[in-house]
């Protein structure tokens, strides 16, 4: 994949949200799994023994018991989430599927596992993972995925072609913008939807350690300000979670605090990737 060609958001034709929102707010849960014994996601890195048990348990505890603490969560706030979602979970954890269907969350291609990277695969062996998960995910849930999420960005040269060729539509694999834009690919264009290293669990609770009131204030502080700068640009804000982290006991209650504090903010609209990509196709936004 190449970089996108420069655009500044203040030299942009103009455009608006539906019922001229000035943020569209994207909750993306990411359900993964991890091969045992394979390094991943750390909440103490240094426990590196093999078998490394330590790592790997708390990584589990978000598919045994946190994605569900977290389904009666936005069951009670009524706020749509897409699933970024490994194949290997229609394998390994259909009960986590049902869930997910009965909810109605979009489900977002994640790749196969989260042990998996994609970064110096061959063309031919990575458009056979794509196609893998897209398969894995349309048997489970009867609908194929319009979107994608490479697995730690771990992407190639060819991985937006393949995405598109494999009838991909918008890829969530760039964090470069607060709007939505036409990434081109060899044959066509698709929507690159920008994700979040900042407004994520990841990076506010592992990596800078925050507590869960510092968390929460983080991701009101983002949504305020784009909440603010679109009354005249509207924004895209997505929202990074995962089931090992914001699905802990000590967590849940600020998680429950920010998403409350958008969700009750007029101009807003809650949303999904698709439906993004579905209003700018019909809006015929930068086409």
């Amino acid at each position: 994949m190449q970089p996108p060609e420069f655009s500044s958001i203040a030299h942009r034709p103009p455009w608006q949200l539906p019922d001229r929102a000035r943020v569209a707010v994207m909750v993306v849960m990411n359900v993964e799994h991890f091969t045992f014994g394979k390094l991943g996601t750390a909440i103490q890195p240094h426990l590196t023994s093999s078998p490394e048990i330590a790592n790997y348990g708390w990584r589990d505890y978000g598919n045994r018991v946190g994605i569900w603490r977290l389904f009666d969560l936005f069951d009670e706030l009524q706020i749509p989430v897409t699933g970024a979602i490994n194949g290997d979970i229609c394998t390994f954890y259909p009960e986590i599927i049902q869930g997910m269907q009965q909810r109605h969350w979009e489900i977002m291609a994640h790749g196969i596992n989260n042990s998996t990277g994609h970064s110096g695969m061959p063309v031919e062996q990575e458009r056979e993972l794509i196609q893998k998960t897209l398969d894995l995910l349309t048997q489970a849930t009867g609908k194929k995925p319009k979107g994608w999420l490479t697995p730690g960005f771990s992407v190639t040269e060819s991985t937006a072609d393949l995405l598109y060729d494999a009838g991909i539509v918008y890829t969530t694999d760039w964090v470069n913008d607060d709007q939505p834009f036409w990434y081109p690919v060899a044959q066509g264009k698709m929507l690159a939807i920008p994700y979040t290293l900042e407004a994520n669990d990841i990076t506010l609770c592992i990596t800078a350690r925050l507590t869960g009131a510092e968390f929460a204030q983080a991701i009101i502080d983002q949504f305020e300000q784009l909440w603010l700068e679109g009354a005249t640009r509207p924004r895209v804000m997505a929202i990074g979670l995962h089931p090992f982290i914001v699905g802990q006991p000590l967590r849940l209650k600020y998680l429950r605090e920010c998403l409350f504090h958008i969700k009750d903010r007029s101009h807003t609209w809650l949303t999904t990737g698709h439906k993004i990509y579905q209003w700018m196709v019909a809006d015929q936004v930068g086409k």
